[in-house]
């Protein structure tokens, strides 16, 4: 019999993860990307030939005995015998003149936590309780959740039990208000600071209970030759990548996705998966034709949603420093991004992989900002945006400079990248490099993908659930082809 041939649009992750599924599932694919390369924004470059990591800081799903890893072993990232560099702490933070260290390890979390507000040890009592109660969280991986039954249901639900209580305490409480409980000040100001006081936290306590098991460290090389392995395993298997390819229109006659519209030309298939920004597809693709209020409502109420916006800043250092901290929190001197004022920030060494830069290592240092800094970036003149650009970077070299006492001759300002960055090489909606920030209030926290009202078709991708991120690319292109197996009458193959 003939294959069957799905097209998917945008090579990250999730694209090449469902194009591997696919073709082991017996189906011929095609794959369309904008950009030159693989990896969306699972990616890194160089520049002054120092290699700097433009994504992961850890990566949930590295140890072997957790539920992710047999997906990432499977799309081809990583093995058992493949370096992975361990995640000892999230960040140290320096407040007041002590530095805090949020260590993975909970016993040290705990001794560490007490030291700095021993008169906290309820509140830090209650903090380690909740981490333990996330190790047991499980991402629904197996299949999409609208087509479990009722065993699949109760397997779940007996495996998070334990973490029940504490999802439905955290989900609605910000990192500001229950740091506000603590006595101490340092305590109190090293909660605020190791994530955005106003996530929730449910966010802070995924991410510990991920350290905390060891599931949450950095492959050898870093994002972008994680990206290029997948990339290879795909093409293995006999699928075709197409670059420089941007896909403008989806074929539509009767309500069924027939192909695309790319370059002008018309490409036919079986099945449509979309991989890439949901925005750009549901409002450029599709033209705004197709209501999905699912997307509808978080996009048009970014107060409860707010998007994923960040500036990096990436600089060139001398390899002396090999000892400083992966991850340290300073304060700095104030420093305006649009409408803010930004007071902290997080300075990211990696120097602990030598395979990428011997004789340099990166700092990279990445900046939340929101939709005012994206408007007001997207309104400068060329020379107005460099001249942004070198503001913050000499800034910031200078804040690192001071904190580590170093030599201005070992450290050069490289690179920084804006929203604009995310959306000229992803079409990122607004330049968010992953989706939507769970706050206290955001619902819904993920959907299926089908969009109303068009048949064979289906999303896939880390927009497909909040807060987005590599893990969640990784299953939901598991899922689409689940899905399409499902619509042909035929057993998903996942081995």
């Amino acid at each position: 019999m003939e294959k069957k041939k799905i097209i998917i649009i945008g090579a990250g992750i999730a694209g090449m993860t469902a194009g591997i599924y696919a073709l082991e599932n017996g189906y011929d694919v095609e794959i369309y990307e904008k950009h030159a390369i693989a990896g969306g924004e699972c990616t890194g470059w160089k520049r002054e030939g120092t290699f700097i990591d433009g994504c992961a800081h850890w990566i949930v799903g590295t140890n072997p005995n957790s539920e992710l890893f047999p997906l990432w072993k499977h799309s081809g990232a990583f093995d058992e015998n493949f370096k992975i560099y361990p995640t000892e702490y999230f960040k140290k933070v320096a407040v007041d003149g002590e530095i805090v260290t949020f260590y993975a390890d909970l016993k040290k979390l705990e001794k560490e936590l007490l030291r700095v507000g021993p008169k906290d040890k309820r509140i830090i009592k209650k903090f380690i309780r909740g981490i333990k109660g996330y190790q047991h969280v499980s991402i629904p991986h197996l299949k999409p959740m609208d087509k479990m039954n009722m065993f699949d249901y109760i397997r779940l639900g007996a495996k998070m039990l334990p973490m029940v209580p504490y999802y439905i305490i955290y989900t609605n409480i910000t990192i500001g208000k229950f740091a506000s409980k603590c006595k101490s000040k340092v305590l109190r100001d090293a909660f605020c600071s190791v994530l955005s006081e106003d996530y929730n936290m449910h966010s802070l306590l995924y991410v510990m209970q991920a350290l905390s098991l060891n599931d949450a460290g950095v492959p050898e090389g870093g994002s972008l030759q994680m990206a290029m392995r997948i990339k290879k395993h795909f093409e293995e298997l006999g699928g075709k990548i197409y670059f420089n390819q941007e896909v403008n229109k989806v074929i539509i006659e009767n309500k069924i996705a027939k192909g695309i519209i790319v370059n002008k030309e018309e490409k036919f298939a079986d099945y449509i998966i979309a991989t890439c920004d949901a925005h750009h597809f549901l409002y450029d693709i599709l033209e705004n034709k197709y209501r999905y209020p699912y997307f509808e409502k978080k996009f048009n109420d970014r107060i409860v949603n707010p998007l994923q916006q960040s500036i990096q800043v990436s600089y060139k250092v001398t390899n002396n420093f090999k000892d400083l901290p992966k991850m340290m929190s300073i304060e700095i001197n104030p420093l305006k991004l649009g409408s803010s004022t930004i007071n902290r920030i997080d300075i990211r060494n990696h120097a602990f992989d030598m395979s990428v830069n011997k004789d340099f290592t990166t700092f990279t240092i990445l900046l939340k900002c929101t939709d005012d800094v994206y408007d007001l970036y997207k309104n400068m003149t060329k020379g107005e945006y460099l001249a942004e650009k070198a503001r913050i970077g000499e800034a910031l070299e200078k804040e690192i400079i001071k904190y580590y006492n170093l030599n201005p001759s070992d450290i050069t300002f490289i690179d920084l990248t804006t929203p604009l960055t995310y959306e000229r090489y992803c079409n990122a909606y607004r330049g968010s490099y992953m989706s939507f920030i769970t706050t206290n209030k955001s619902r819904g926290l993920m959907t299926k993908g089908l969009v109303p009202g068009i048949k064979n078709l289906v999303m896939a991708g880390q927009w497909i659930m909040s807060p987005g991120g590599l893990p969640i690319a990784l299953f939901t292109a598991k899922h689409s082809i689940y899905r399409i197996c499902r619509w042909d009458k035929k057993k998903f193959i996942s081995e």
